[in-house]
């Protein structure tokens, strides 16, 4: 390090600069550092040049009043020269357009003339990891335009890639209506971290010469000039860490992972005019599974600690990641959980997954079992005068039963008894096998709870120590060696490659909510119209080779289930036709599987609710509740059916037939449906139909899904279904039409949904919810499961 700074010191000394800031001996296609502001700004979209940079110029070996301050964001760039009496500003910009190209632009300025400043455009492609191509087109808005075009060319192949220790250059620049003769160079690193490179100019016939030196972050450097006794110092500060043989990482770490709150399929948005707003807070399942892999192929990183997050996820997200813990825990890493207070749900994920669980000694594991609360508000609505009129394909499909019933069914008891019991087995076989026990010993474990007193769940065996926050790191040490708990898991590095790897493009479409006609509600309601675009576009797009259906719906509307299945089923016939796979989440089921069922295959978690496979309708006849507030209705009508279901009289008899005849055509075709796309007979799908809601064990039973899986199965059988050899890259369909995108946390003052008691919340959900269907009469709707069962 200091012989470093000695050679940095005399290289100062020794270098002289002239004119100031000549870019032109930074290559146009391969500078793309904190410089990529001043020498070709869509190089910003390439992702390197975030940080502070600092230049600062010398003539015969004295330091002039040129100097340079650059400060640049992830695509955005700013600088400020100073010139002894002259000031300049620039702001420039770059993008990603597609896989390896990128544009750019920056306007330059003095102060006393912001709107006489001057623009610039500029490209850079590096189609391949030999070859880099870049363009530039200055001082558009004025005579004295000019253009670079420019190239840098890798000619050494190791280990079957190109590599970044001999790079050969050339810049061709036209300007004063003529082109000038090319500047040609060389950049070298034989030694990561030391830079040395020369430019020999044509037209002026001189010879540059430049030495750099990377550490970590941190980046200094000179260039020379022989013809004009010139040169330039610079030193920056990146975001990025530089490759160099003198950085050195400690090892053995463990990452504080602080992972709480909602996690999402995909994060819930909502549109105003060229707006979007999306939810910066919570989690997404592709995020936290992107995290886990990175930590696992971190070789600094031993493990990770969990601090006090619980998780509103749903058993079958639980079950998707505790597939990516396993297979982190599987490289001998290590994952350590401590909480002042744990839920059920959670605790059965925790203990799936954990080598260590500790609890604070005033902490609380709130582990208890399963159950299914079913609000019942006839009694309610029979005293407002309301008469709820249900029609249903079969006795299990209930989900009306709340506004007909006073209490539960027996069809309903049964066949919540068999989905909790289906449940129940699965959360006592993660605990189980996370916690080395019997099945009897966690039933008996789960029977004594919840444990409001911490050394009650010691001495069941379900922690494994108690202690407080300030002790965690010290447990660590003595349990894992000289180990540092840390923030920071994965250091960006500054990259060497030049293009993106050849992938394949997979289409996800994500089917998250209520189903219903008309527009969606980004992660929160699924419109037709939007899911049947979605997958026309994905459908045709021939750079597409195949869809994945990524679902977490309970179903709703009849009519938009039908049209996105027709979608489905258009994929896989004509000149456009494509693979499509569907992977359940917490559920997909009634209409959340009637759009799926067309898929070539079906993959679900033990935990997911699927089935439901069935019709209901509700009409509501609110004639007591007018008379009761004296509103009187008369109705003029031509046509017999002119006033059908009004809700201001009771139905008639043909009415009612007219509605359940429709239900049984409903019922015939869906089971139809589902036999023709699962190569069953109607008589097999029928007997495991009738509403019945089944979880994912029984779905695999039954034929009703392929096999146990979530996304990483998903895109396996996509690859195999298609053909595809190389990495596959996920394109999120529909594609945005918005043209900002801000993310914001969504948590505000005041009480929340989740805040109030599950009671009360159910009741708002069900009311929310039925805002969906408009005058819709018939649909393909789950019955309602108390979130306990999937949170």
């Amino acid at each position: 390090m200091k012989k470093i700074s000695i050679l940095f010191v005399i290289l100062i000394a020794s270098i002289s600069v002239v004119n100031a800031f000549d870019y032109t001996y930074f290559p146009t296609a391969t500078t793309d550092d904190f410089l990529a502001t001043k020498v070709n700004p869509a190089a910003l979209g390439f992702g390197n040049a975030s940080g502070v940079g600092y230049l600062h110029s010398f003539q015969d070996k004295q330091m002039q009043k040129n100097w340079a301050l650059f400060l640049n964001f992830k695509d955005f760039g700013y600088c400020y020269e100073k010139m002894d009496s002259t000031e300049l500003h620039t702001l420039s910009d770059g993008f990603k357009l597609m896989k390896n190209v990128y544009l750019g632009t920056d306007y330059v300025w003095k102060p006393a003339g912001f709107w006489k400043g001057d623009w610039g455009l500029y490209m850079l492609s590096r189609p391949w990891d030999f070859l880099s191509i870049a363009g530039s087109w200055r001082n558009i808005s004025n005579d004295n335009e000019s253009y670079t075009i420019g190239m840098g060319l890798r000619p050494i192949r190791v280990k079957g890639r190109f590599c970044y220790k001999i790079t050969l250059t050339c810049d061709v620049i036209y300007a004063n209506d003529e082109w000038r003769k090319p500047i040609a160079g060389i950049q070298t690193q034989f030694l990561d971290g030391i830079h040395l490179n020369g430019h020999y100019d044509f037209e002026n016939e001189g010879i540059s010469l430049g030495v750099g030196f990377d550490i970590s972050h941190f980046k200094t450097g000179a260039q020379y000039s022989d013809k004009s006794k010139s040169g330039m110092v610079y030193g920056n500060i990146s975001k990025k860490r530089y490759h160099s043989f003198l950085t050195h990482e400690k090892q053995n770490k463990f990452y504080n992972y602080k992972l709480s709150g909602e996690v999402y399929d995909i994060r819930p948005s909502q549109k105003f005019g060229p707006f979007e707003i999306v939810s910066s807070s919570g989690n997404t399942m592709e995020e936290i599974i992107e995290k886990v892999e990175t930590l696992k192929n971190d070789d600094r990183i031993q493990g990770i600690v969990f601090q006090s997050g619980n998780l509103s996820a749903g058993l079958a997200k639980f079950q998707e990641l505790q597939d990516a813990f396993i297979d982190f825990n599987s490289t001998g890493k290590k994952i350590v959980y401590y909480y002042d207070y744990i839920t059920n749900s959670n605790y059965v994920f925790a203990s799936s997954i954990a080598d260590k669980i500790y609890l604070n000694p005033g902490g609380v594991l709130d582990l208890r079992g399963i159950s299914a609360s079913i609000p019942y508000i006839k009694g309610l609505l029979d005293t407002l005068g309301i008469d709820v009129i249900r029609f249903q394909s079969h006795t299990y499909k209930n989900a009306a039963n709340m506004f007909t019933e006073t209490h539960m069914t027996d069809a309903e008891r049964e066949m919540y008894e068999d989905l909790l019991s289906e449940l129940y087995a699965q959360m006592v076989l993660m605990i189980s096998e996370g916690r080395e026990m019997t099945d009897e010993q966690v039933r008996t474990a789960i029977d004594n709870g919840p444990y409001l007193l911490a050394e009650r769940a010691l001495e069941a065996g379900l922690v494994d120590g108690l202690l407080y926050r300030d002790q965690i790191e010290d447990t660590l040490k003595a349990l894992y060696g000289d180990v540092e708990v840390t923030r920071q898991y994965k250091i960006p590095e500054y990259r060497v490659d030049w293009c993106d790897d050849p992938t394949a493009k997979i289409a996800v479409i994500y089917a998250i909510g209520n189903i219903h006609s008309g527009e969606s509600t980004p992660g929160k309601s699924i419109g037709d119209k939007t899911y049947m675009e979605a997958i026309e576009q994905a459908r045709k797009d021939p750079s597409i080779k195949g869809i994945i259906l990524r679902i977490n719906s309970g179903g709703g509307s009849s009519l938009a289930s039908e049209n996105i299945y027709r979608e489905v089923l258009l994929c896989k016939q004509g000149e456009n036709a494509k693979p499509v796979v569907s992977s359940f989440s917490n559920v997909a089921a009634s209409g959340g599987y009637y759009i799926a069922c067309p898929s070539d295959k079906i993959f679900a978690e033990p935990t997911s609710i699927t089935g439901s496979i069935g019709v209901i309708a509700a009409v509501p006849n609110l004639t007591r509740l007018f008379e009761k507030i004296h509103i009187n209705w008369d109705t003029v009508k031509e046509g017999r059916n002119a006033d059908f279901a009004s809700i201001s009289r009771p139905m008639n008899d043909e009415e009612k037939k007219m509605i359940r005849e429709s239900i049984s055509a409903e019922y015939k075709d869906f089971v139809g449906k589902v036999a023709k796309s699962r190569d069953m007979t109607y008589e097999e799908i029928d007997a495991i139909g009738k509403g019945r809601v089944w979880t994912g064990t029984r779905g695999l039973e039954f034929g009703l899904i392929d096999a146990y899986g979530g996304m990483k199965e998903a895109i396996d059988e996509i690859k195999k279904l298609a053909n595809i050899e190389k990495d596959v890259e996920l394109v999120t369909f529909p594609k945005k039409k918005s043209v900002f995108s801000i993310e914001v946390g969504m948590e505000t003052s005041g009480i929340k949904l989740n805040d109030l008691p599950k009671e009360i919340r159910i009741l708002v959900e069900k009311i929310q919810e039925s805002t969906f269907y408009r005058e819709e009469r018939i649909l393909y709707l789950m019955p309602y499961i108390m979130p306990d069962i999937l949170e």
